[in-house]
């Protein structure tokens, strides 16, 4: 397995990601063990066949299209917390009035 990592600009990844990113609560992310934490651009990840690219947040690769997280070694996979609500659902008991004089 060949990994290389190709830096690139902050908002341009993020651009790229458009709306992977930011990750979903409840969606696992994979921090790279040898990049830094501001580390930003894209892991390439080849074994046998063609390889696929992963793009970089921070040090974090999130949930992409291209597939499941690469799980290279030694990196850690981190679930993202899932916010509990802090108040009850809205209800359609009391209808808002749109009377207007």
């Amino acid at each position: 397995m060949t990994v290389t990592f190709t830096e690139m600009p902050r908002a341009d990844v993020v651009m790229y990601l458009d709306r992977s990113y930011p990750p979903a609560p409840g969606s696992t992310i994979e921090r790279v063990k040898f990049l830094s934490e501001t580390a930003c651009g894209g892991v390439g990840v080849q074994t046998s066949g063609p390889g696929l690219m992963w793009w970089v947040v921070d040090g974090v690769i999130v949930p992409q299209d291209v597939g499941p997280l690469p799980e290279l070694e030694g990196d850690e996979l981190i679930t993202l917390p899932v916010d509990e609500p802090t108040s009850p659902p809205m209800t359609d008991s009391a209808p808002f009035s749109a009377d207007i004089q």
